[in-house]
This record gives C-alpha cells, sequence and structure tokens, in this order.
C-alpha cells in the first residue's frame, strides 16, 4: 500500500473532577469522556527514506509541523520502537479547534498512530495502540477508543461505557485558544491543599449510571467541570460565554481545560435551532453542531 487515510474525533467532557498533583506532577482525574462526529483526518503516505515530515491544512495551519507536534511524535515512535525502515509523509486536515480543550492534537496522534500502523503492517491491536497512545498524551488513548468511557488516572485508564441514546452538542469554539498547563498552575493557586490528601478526587459514578440510564435531566444536573473557575481567572470572556449559553439547552459546560463552551440539548432538531440563536448571538465566535458518542479513531481508506 501507498497510503492511508484515517480519522480521529473531538472529545468533549462531561464531567472533569480534579485531585491535588501528585508527587510526579499531574493530577488524578475523574472524568467521563464523549467522542463528538467532529474529526481530523491523517493522511499516511509511505517515503522511501526514514524521514517523517508534516503538513497542515484547514484549522491550525501555524501549527508546528516537528516533534512538537503529537503527529509527528507517534509517527517517530512507532518507526523507532518497531524499527521500520521507511518514512512516512503526513497530511493532517484539521476541523477540531486548537487549544480548546476538545483533544485535538491527541487526535491526530490517534489518528497517525492508526494510520501508521496499517501503513507499515505493525498489525498492532487497539488495546496496544492505546498503550503507546498513553506515552503521547493523556486524552490519545480516548481518541483511539472514542465513544462513551470513564477515565481515571491522568484520563488514560479508561473503562468503555453503555451507550444508551445519542446526544446532540452545540459547540462555542474561539479564535484564541487557552494553555492546559496554565489554567492548572491557576487551578493549584485556588486549592486550599492542607486539608485535602493527595489522592483524594471526587468521583463521577452518578453521571455513569445516569449515562447508562439514557437521563439526560439527570445528566445535565451532573455534568461538572472543576477546571471551569481556574479558566475564567484566566479568560474572564469565557464566564460570560458559558453564562448565556446556559439559557439553552439542557445544560451548558466547558470542555476540558476550554475555553471551548458545549451545550447538550435535547434532540437533534433542537439543537440545530440553539445553533442559528447562539450563533446570532455571538457572531465573533465559531458555532459548531456536533452529534455524540461517535467512534473513536479508525481507517477510512487504504490506497
Amino acid at each position: 500500500m501507498r497510503s492511508v487515510l484515517a480519522s480521529a474525533p473531538a472529545k468533549v467532557n462531561l464531567a472533569l473532577r480534579v485531585g491535588p498533583p501528585r508527587l510526579a506532577g499531574f493530577h488524578p482525574l475523574d472524568t467521563v469522556f464523549e467522542a463528538l462526529d467532529i474529526f481530523d483526518d491523517v493522511e499516511a503516505t509511505s517515503v522511501s527514506d526514514s524521514s517523517v515530515t508534516l503538513s497542515i491544512s484547514g484549522l491550525g495551519e501555524d501549527l508546528p509541523v516537528d516533534s512538537r507536534n503529537l503527529a509527528v511524535s507517534a509517527a517517530l515512535l512507532l518507526q523507532e520502537r518497531f524499527a521500520v525502515p521507511t518514512g512516512v509523509a503526513l497530511r493532517i486536515t484539521k476541523r477540531i479547534p486548537v487549544a480548546g480543550g476538545m483533544a485535538g492534537g491527541s487526535a491526530d496522534a490517534a489518528a497517525t498512530l492508526v494510520a501508521c500502523n496499517k501503513l507499515w503492517n505493525l498489525d498492532l491491536s487497539t488495546d496496544q495502540l492505546m498503550e503507546l497512545g498513553a506515552e503521547l498524551g493523556s486524552d490519545v488513548p480516548f481518541c483511539i477508543l472514542g465513544s462513551l468511557a470513564h477515565g481515571t488516572g491522568r484520563g488514560e485508564v479508561l473503562r468503555p461505557l453503555k451507550v444508551g441514546v445519542m446526544h446532540s452538542w452545540v459547540i462555542l469554539t474561539q479564535r484564541q485558544g487557552l494553555s492546559t498547563p496554565e489554567v492548572f498552575r491557576e487551578f493549584d493557586s485556588l486549592m486550599d491543599y492542607v486539608r485535602i490528601p493527595e489522592t483524594l478526587v471526587p468521583d463521577t459514578q452518578d453521571l455513569q449510571e445516569a449515562l447508562e440510564d439514557s437521563d439526560l435531566e439527570a445528566v445535565g444536573r451532573l455534568m461538572v467541570n472543576d477546571l471551569e473557575q481556574p479558566a475564567f481567572v484566566v479568560r474572564p470572556d469565557i464566564r460570560e460565554v458559558l453564562r448565556a449559553a446556559q439559557e439553552y439547552g439542557i445544560r451548558a459546560i466547558m470542555s476540558g481545560s476550554g475555553p471551548t463552551v458545549a451545550v447538550l440539548a435535547d434532540d437533534f432538531s433542537t439543537a440545530d435551532a440553539i445553533a442559528g440563536k447562539l450563533s446570532r448571538q455571538f457572531p465573533e465566535l465559531t458555532v459548531l453542531r456536533a452529534n455524540g458518542p461517535a467512534a473513536g479513531a479508525h481507517v477510512q481508506v487504504v490506497r
């Protein structure tokens, strides 16, 4: 084969509970992921030498195209770990907002792992690809798995959840992204760790049960993101967008470390109507429609 086209989804966190940082510097998480049908595509084309190159179209054309990009790191990881003698030219078509809390970079890494696994005939299983993905970033395993899952550890320890009903989302994205490390630093400054054990993280058990029972009203009540308040300190405009979005649908929440805001709607047609209203209310934002749960990283075309 000469090239493989693979896709990987964006994600939204229906809940993101955050504990105090551990000695290694990572914050333990208890989160619920949902994959959305906004996909980045990665085309991996075989080259005769050992080089790994990257080009990007769509969103994020100013992103780095060297090993600072997770997609390049993913290809290099496979190449080095399995002594692949040939290289690859990667081409990403980006649709997932950059630095928006929707795992766009992780999706690119996930799609690259899946594409190069096929291109180089490595025959790695999904579980093996997820283990490799965890070496690249905490959200990469979920972008490989997709659908709906409970995540612990740094978010990389996953348990699939039973899918009840499809969910309709309205996504409000901003031109200016938000730094995840900066939000976590602000989170630390707001917390009083003196009385909180290092390992304590609020659990998401009730939300998991509501999702598996298809109880959207309960899901809405239980959606929570511990990074919202620190994100508001860094970017006060997010608070205003979230406050306005709460007037629509079942519930609005900031996705991940922000600044994207996601509105859970009752159904597809209601979500379409909400998207129109929010587009008029926030002409400076990009308003997207998305549905979930969606498939994880997968091969689309082999040439």
